[in-house]
């Protein structure tokens, strides 16, 4: 049987945040925060094929976190406990009429007749707390929804920054027929297209590679969503805004809650220039993360 190694740690709660932001902006993080009750001390943890990689990915995270603390626990763990470890972080999700499942709950959980289902290989993304900012942008997508419903066959979804696809597959669950996916990593791509297979009851999606530039060339939102982070979003204003149909919504997230006013009053200002006054703006939190919604008159 092959094994991984673990490495974790209780952590201050005031770098939960920071730690979290962090690994969520590294490609394929090693790295999860966790914290089983609201009363329990947060946790580090990091899964390795070998000890030499554990001990040069804490090293890294040293570099950057000096604050860290020594005692780190380093275990070798069998694959099967590997691969089950982190399933006792993630639950099935919902939200009005759209639930996400994780693949192994598809034979024990039942959705609600004419429920929107979608079934998810959470992964480690769902470790790092993550997932809260995919959530804000899904009650954007429901919201859009709910305001606009006879336009299921004609309004285009853009879900830009895709990464694992779920937000697309979500449009496409909910019943949006006009629906485009891109991320500027074209590995993820294969991430997509596999949880598109593990939902046969979806369409088949087009998934393609983009940044905020190439991406949203020639594009025209009718809800154009962004789930990336407040450093990559607000120099890319222009292309979101340009890439906007008259009446259309931009729903932004991966937003941390102490970066959301700098990241309004940015797009506040540039809708000023683009609408004039023609438009609304507005924002909601989920844990540490906060979104920002503009949605055009």
């Amino acid at each position: 049987m092959s094994t991984q190694w673990e490495l974790r740690a209780v952590i201050p709660a005031k770098l939960a945040d920071a730690l979290e932001a962090h690994c969520y902006e590294l490609d394929a993080s090693p790295w999860g925060i966790s914290q089983k009750e609201p009363q329990d001390p947060f946790e580090l943890f990091g899964f390795f094929p070998n000890a030499s990689a554990a001990d040069s990915a804490l090293m890294n995270l040293r570099a950057v976190f000096k604050e860290l603390p020594d005692d780190f626990e380093l275990q070798e763990i069998a694959d099967a406990n590997w691969q089950n470890a982190y399933k006792a972080f993630v639950k099935p999700w919902s939200d009005r009429i759209l639930h996400w499942i994780p693949l192994w709950e598809r034979e024990t959980t039942q959705a609600p007749k004419g429920a929107a289902v979608v079934y998810l290989e959470a992964g480690m993304a769902f470790g790092t707390g993550s997932h809260e900012t995919t959530r804000l942008c899904a009650r954007r997508l429901i919201d859009f929804l709910e305001l606009r419903p006879t336009d299921l066959e004609t309004a285009q979804v853009v879900d830009a920054g895709c990464g694992s696809g779920v937000l697309a597959l979500s449009a496409a669950a909910l019943g949006f027929k006009q629906i485009e996916a891109f991320d500027v990593d074209p590995e993820v791509l294969a991430v997509c297209q596999n949880n598109n297979r593990e939902n046969p009851h979806l369409p088949s999606l087009n998934y393609t590679v983009g940044d905020l530039d190439s991406g949203l060339n020639h594009k025209q939102a009718d809800l154009l969503l962004a789930n990336i982070q407040a450093d990559v979003l607000m120099p890319a204003a222009k292309n979101l805004l340009q890439a906007l149909r008259p009446g259309a919504t931009l729903a932004l997230s991966g937003i941390l809650v102490q970066e959301i006013e700098a990241v309004r009053a940015h797009f506040q200002n540039a809708c000023h220039t683009h609408f004039q006054n023609k438009f609304r703006i507005e924002s909601r939190t989920d844990g540490e993360w906060a979104d920002l919604c503009l949605m055009l008159d």
